[in-house]
């Protein structure tokens, strides 16, 4: 069920039987306003405090631009503590390009130190990667 959209820049997804909130990012700098993406950032806030899940795939594989640097430290100083204090938040799959993905495998031996984090963040290169982690990994820990 689409719960918010922002043309050409988000679409958020609720999947009730999987208990999965999805977000899929078009555009994370829409010509330079931070006003719109602020607006965002407290809209997915409150969608998590509405719909509690602990799994989100976000998908970033076809996004184009990247935040800005005042929006990305927004994200780290105060949309990921307000998540991680706030909601159920637990498990993040993010979707990227199978171009980043390469260039991303020799970090892949990271990944065993994120499974004792209050928010686990995985990449993946496909939805279906994302569903299978998601799956195997809440069931893994809970």
């Amino acid at each position: 069920m689409l719960l918010y959209e922002v043309k050409n820049i988000i679409k958020i997804y609720y999947e009730k039987e999987n208990e999965l909130l999805i977000h899929e990012w078009l555009e994370y700098n829409p010509e330079d306003h931070d006003d719109i993406i602020l607006t965002i950032l407290q809209k997915i806030y409150d969608i998590f405090l509405i719909y509690p899940v602990e799994k989100v795939i976000v998908k970033a594989d076809m996004t184009i631009g990247v935040f800005s640097p005042s929006i990305q430290e927004y994200i780290k100083d105060v949309q990921f503590p307000r998540l991680i204090a706030d909601t159920n938040l637990r498990f993040v799959a993010t979707i990227k390009s199978k171009d980043h993905m390469k260039a991303i495998g020799a970090l892949l031996w990271q990944d065993q130190f994120n499974d004792q984090g209050e928010v686990i963040l995985h990449d993946v290169g496909s939805e279906e990667e994302a569903r299978n982690w998601l799956s195997t990994i809440s069931k893994k820990l809970t």
